[in-house]
């Protein structure tokens, strides 16, 4: 089964199909590192309801995504969705977006570092790239792994009874998370967490108490989980800039052989 065979069938009604909602948490992010009235590219778009419904109404919007099945879904909402062959190698032109988001998907990718290069060739020099991934390290994990030897690689309802299937085959925690993105040259890395839950993350409080349980954690849960994201925050994101080349680099992309031998001869 090849990868767009495999996401086609994750998008189907037999599949897990994890129809998309833009959380408070999200909105929040969004509204606040994506500028208003700008060309905004959703890699790995999906029905586009967690990051499209957002950006939407802000600025111009494109979702891509390897599932027909997802991008006709994201269509059907009301979005500019594309179908896409692969990350590493987006039908766009160097420098056309002002921002890009791609919310939980570097996850699922075999080479995110090389995706995050493709995205940053079709960034615009000084853009916003915003991205989102499941914390490997987050509390209740840890608890999981060290009480039970239970291992959640958090892919979808049959993650820990069949963990060697599951979608997700990266894995991240904060210094991982940043030590990538700058690895692939991007500059003001900033590395955070959100959507933690004390009450709701503790074993057996969804089943039992799920519809009564606050959606967000209280404020004082989140002030100490933005002060320690590598473990009280159930999702990580990445916020970083494409540098801007100094006033005194020499782009010699459209250059011809006479002008860069003269430049050269000249030093």
């Amino acid at each position: 089964m090849s990868v767009k065979e495999y996401y086609n069938q994750y998008w189907s009604d037999t599949g897990f199909h994890p129809t998309g909602h833009s959380d408070n948490a999200v909105v929040r992010l969004l509204k606040k590192h994506i500028a208003p009235n700008t060309k905004v590219l959703d890699i790995g778009c999906g029905d586009g309801l967690a990051a499209g419904s957002v950006l939407h109404s802000q600025g111009m919007y494109v979702g891509v995504d390897v599932s027909e099945n997802a991008v006709n879904e994201a269509t059907g909402h009301g979005f500019d969705a594309r179908v896409i062959e692969d990350a590493q190698a987006l039908p766009f032109e160097d420098n056309e977006f002002d921002a890009i988001v791609s919310m939980e998907v570097i996850e699922h990718l075999i080479f995110p570092l090389d995706a995050i290069r493709e995205a940053i060739r079709v960034l615009k020099p000084g853009g916003t790239m915003m991205y989102t991934t499941p914390n490997t390290a987050y509390w209740r994990l840890r608890l999981d792994m060290m009480v039970l030897g239970k291992w959640n690689p958090l892919g979808d309802t049959l993650a820990v009874e069949q963990p060697w299937r599951d979608p997700h085959v990266r894995f991240f925690t904060t210094s991982a998370l940043r030590r990538m993105f700058e690895t692939a040259g991007l500059e003001n890395v900033e590395v955070g967490g959100c959507k933690g839950h004390f009450i709701r993350s503790l074993p057996g409080a969804q089943r039992m108490l799920g519809r009564y349980l606050p959606k967000e954690a209280s404020r004082v849960y989140r002030g100490l989980e933005k002060a320690w994201p590598s473990a009280l925050a159930n999702r990580l994101f990445v916020v970083a800039n494409k540098p801007v080349p100094s006033a005194g680099a020499i782009n010699t992309t459209n250059s011809d052989a006479s002008t860069v031998n003269a430049l050269r001869g000249a030093a």
